[in-house]
């Protein structure tokens, strides 16, 4: 009896000494690593910038009914259209109808001038035919129609892409011989245009004016010290005001600092500045002056940038970020850094060894540090395992 209680003992304890050693390997583990990635760093600083342009006011003094010639944010050549100007409300929706049959014929031709029907992804055509569906649908709950008609209108155009990605273009010469003959009522139906309204300068047109578009004017930058942003308000615009032009070329962003901030930068500084725009997140620009303020405490940095767009033309202010240099290189985090015969490093997982590489710190904070990228070997590479947390490491030790 005694016999089988120690052997059974003895298995018990063979048994816990075996799954104790499981469990031990499956979640000990000596090192724990990072991957070294690719990652640019900058050391900007916020701002609030105010933007300074030159930009006209477009003013109507005619009577009549306005039918715009160009979108709000399209680019306007100098003494273009911007408006035509009509007798009554009828002709202006007529117009509208015209430029909207006009687009359907327009992209009628255009599907059926695409010939390489092989290349058609019929996936891609019916995910857009999907998306504008919805997109038409929640237009229409929120009651945005002039969003809705446009959404209506990529919808068909997808469709008929559809058509005529599988060779259905039977039915088109039908709907061209429509179109046409609608567009051609519409033609006759239109009373003549009283006056136009052109643009005196190029650049892009806005519809919607804030009031500072006198108030930050180009032409004199020395009057933008900190005392004048602090006190400048909008201006009340006649009721004759229609819009404004932006003009497309230099313009400026003004932004209130510190005068120590101030010192860090000069005349012909070549920086980058962050948006939040979406279609330009990235501004080249430099720095055209900095102004003081009367007791030398704070300073108006002036940057100028030639990049122009329909959004950056309807900004007026925002946050920023200034960036004067930046740093790319591989990244990893701070606590890997290790000091071995007066270099330092970082240890790396090779195989089953830990091996030692010396790095070039482009730059750091306090949770993560940006190597210099080299190709040589025994150097820090893209991707390579570094390790982040490992006791007595040392080059060459076997990583169980």
């Amino acid at each position: 009896m005694k016999k089988n209680t120690l052997a059974k003992a003895a298995i018990i304890t063979v048994a816990l000494s075996f799954l104790v050693n499981q469990l031990f390997s499956a979640f000990y583990k000596p090192v724990t690593t990072d991957s070294a990635v690719f990652y640019t760093a900058n050391n900007g600083f916020k701002i609030t910038g105010v933007i300074i342009r030159n930009e006209i006011l477009v003013e109507n003094n005619n009577s009549g009914v306005l039918h715009f010639m160009i979108d709000d944010g399209e680019r306007v050549a100098k003494n273009g259209v911007v408006a035509n100007i009509y007798g009554n409300e009828s002709a202006s929706i007529t117009l509208s109808q015209i430029e909207s049959v006009q687009k359907k014929i327009d992209d009628i031709n255009d599907i059926l001038s695409y010939n390489d029907l092989d290349a058609a992804n019929l996936d891609l055509i019916n995910k857009r035919i999907s998306d504008n569906l919805n997109s038409f649908v929640l237009a229409t709950a929120n009651g945005t129609f002039s969003d809705a008609q446009k959404n209506s209108d990529q919808l068909l155009f997808s469709i008929n892409r559809r058509q005529a990605a599988m060779g259905e273009t039977a039915s088109f010469s039908a709907q061209l011989e429509a179109l046409n003959s609608q567009l051609a009522k519409l033609n006759a139906n239109l009373t003549g245009v009283k006056g136009q309204i052109n643009a005196s300068q190029s650049g892009y047109f806005l519809s919607k004016t804030d009031g500072y578009e006198t108030v930050l004017k180009s032409d004199n930058l020395s009057r933008y010290t900190p005392e004048y942003l602090d006190k400048i308000s909008a201006e009340k615009q006649n009721g004759n005001v229609i819009g404004k032009i932006v003009s497309d070329y230099e313009w400026y962003i003004a932004a209130k600092v510190s005068i120590n901030e101030s010192h860090n930068f000069k005349a012909g500084d070549t920086l980058k500045i962050y948006t939040s725009v979406k279609s330009s997140p990235v501004l080249p620009v430099t720095v055209k002056q900095i102004n003081t303020s009367n007791d030398s405490l704070d300073a108006v940095i002036i940057f100028s940038c030639s990049e122009m767009n329909s959004e950056l033309a309807a900004m007026r202010s925002g946050p920023m970020t200034v960036v004067s240099r930046e740093y790319s290189g591989l990244k990893v985090p701070k606590k890997a850094l290790r000091i071995v015969d007066g270099k330092k490093g970082v240890y790396i997982l090779k195989g089953m060894q830990a091996k030692f590489v010396p790095v070039n710190i482009l730059y750091s904070t306090d949770s993560m540090m940006v190597c210099e990228k080299a190709d040589a070997d025994g150097s820090l590479r893209l991707y390579d395992q570094v390790i982040v947390k490992g006791r007595n490491l040392y080059d060459g030790k076997i990583i169980g």
